[in-house]
């Protein structure tokens, strides 16, 4: 699990890179352990839109779309 931490940790880390160039990254998949291990570590998530699976991303995206195109 320590493994996962890590390995989530530089995604985050190069989602934060991605922003400096105005692209917005999302993550999704990441289990809730995962994540309590990773705020306990300090890790900050601040800013970065996560989501509990691909699908519910993708869903997400398509209703920014709608309400960007309206």
């Amino acid at each position: 699990s320590i493994i996962d931490t890590m390995v989530a940790h530089q995604l985050f880390k190069v989602i934060n890179s991605l922003k400096l160039t105005g692209v917005n990254g999302i993550m999704s998949g990441i289990r809730p352990d995962i994540v309590q291990t990773m705020v306990s570590l300090g890790i900050d998530m601040k800013g970065i839109h996560t989501f509990s699976s691909l699908h519910k991303a993708i869903e997400s995206m398509q209703l920014l779309d709608k309400k960007v195109n309206v």
